[in-house]
């Protein structure tokens, strides 16, 4: 049988699936933090991407450097065109590379339900001396949203290219659980908030418009595209006032703001 498109767990399908944007509520947080440095801020971009959100860090803060990290080639490739350094790589090989800086920010933006030992991921990174006095930014997919408590009410799992049901997703989170690991790990949780699930949940059928791009390499097309601009301007705003009177249940992404306690990790 023939079928439109791959099959969405044959990884070796395409090398990269992602529609990248900017998560505002994860940007705004590492704004403020980065408001309060001294110097010129430093910040670090675990699992950058193509740089969907440090091209909305650097738009918000000019002045601070980026430096990523990026284990793909091709979104590593797109990232420089925003970051001042990008480590094509794995954050093992980055600890055994880097030179000695102080980062002010340290950026985990949905990264961790990929790593299947969080903990020990956690632990490592946390450890080394250049990080160890940064606010970190964590967000991570909330399993516990409105609309995956529905179909899992009526059975329905299947995993797709990229979102929720991402299928190089190995770890599921709730607001509850990512604060667990975390603590777990060392870290002091100072703050949360969410992003929007509204419109979110129509994403698989959104992307849908947007395949010829990503097909071609442009995986920031929906970011750039005119209706999304209108979208994030007007209506976005209203969806994460929204979504903040009940996270657990209407956040899309939990966001984390912690901090490595004394004697942490």
């Amino acid at each position: 049988m023939t079928t439109a498109r791959p099959f969405s767990l044959d990884l070796e399908a395409t090398s990269y699936s992602y529609v990248e944007r900017a998560n505002h509520v994860l940007v705004k947080l590492v704004g403020e933090y980065l408001d309060r440095a001294a110097r010129a801020p430093l910040v670090l971009d675990v699992g950058c991407g193509c740089g969907g959100n440090a091209r909305a860090i650097r738009e918000r803060s000019p002045d601070a450097k980026l430096h990523g990290i990026e284990p793909n080639a091709r979104a590593a490739e797109l990232a420089r065109e925003v970051c001042d350094v990008v480590h094509h790589g794995t954050t093992e090989t980055w600890v055994k590379k880097h030179e000695a800086q102080s980062y002010d920010v340290v950026v985990l933006a949905d990264v961790l339900e990929h790593i299947a030992d969080p903990v020990a991921f956690l632990r490592q990174l946390a450890a080394d001396p250049a990080v160890r006095d940064a606010h970190w930014v964590i967000s991570v997919p909330n399993y516990a949203v409105w609309y995956n408590r529905i179909r899992t009410l009526f059975g329905i799992f299947e995993y797709t290219w990229s979102g929720l049901y991402d299928r190089t997703h190995l770890r599921f989170y709730t607001r509850h659980s990512v604060q667990r690991l975390l603590t777990e790990c060392g870290f002091e949780i100072i703050e949360d908030r969410c992003s929007p699930s509204l419109v979110q949940s129509a994403a698989p059928l959104l992307r849908r418009f947007f395949e010829k791009e990503v097909s071609e390499g442009n995986h920031l097309a929906l970011g750039e595209s005119s209706a999304y601009r209108v979208y994030e301007k007007t209506i976005e705003p209203l969806e994460r006032a929204a979504c903040q009177v009940w996270p657990e249940l209407l956040g899309f992404q939990i966001v984390t703001v912690a901090k490595l306690a004394k004697g942490g990790a």
